[in-house]
């Protein structure tokens, strides 16, 4: 008497096919998104987005001209110039 032997189950052809195309949207949304970041932190770095303007540099130290702006770096203003941006909205009181 000849036993028959199982041999062991492989992996269905639906979840090969399922997985393959899991992976090519995986791919397409990296793709999508990595063109999407380089467009998002273009405009991080934009002076005129952060709604300032670029400045140039008093003495050694980077320094805005108004006592009420502050100074941003790793803009995209050119070289020797800072990013100036109002902090305070100061208001001349009126007597």
């Amino acid at each position: 008497m000849v036993k028959k032997s199982k041999r062991a189950q492989g992996m269905p052809i639906n979840v090969i096919i399922i997985a393959a195309l899991a992976l090519i949207v995986l791919v397409v949304l990296a793709v999508i998104f990595t063109g999407r970041v380089k467009i998002f932190s273009e405009s991080l770095q934009s002076c005129a987005a952060k709604q300032g303007s670029c400045e140039q540099y008093r003495g050694t130290q980077p320094k805005c001209p108004s006592s009420n702006q502050a100074v941003i770096t790793n803009t995209d203003c050119e070289k020797n110039k800072v990013c100036c941006i109002q902090v305070f909205d100061i208001k001349q009181r009126q007597p």
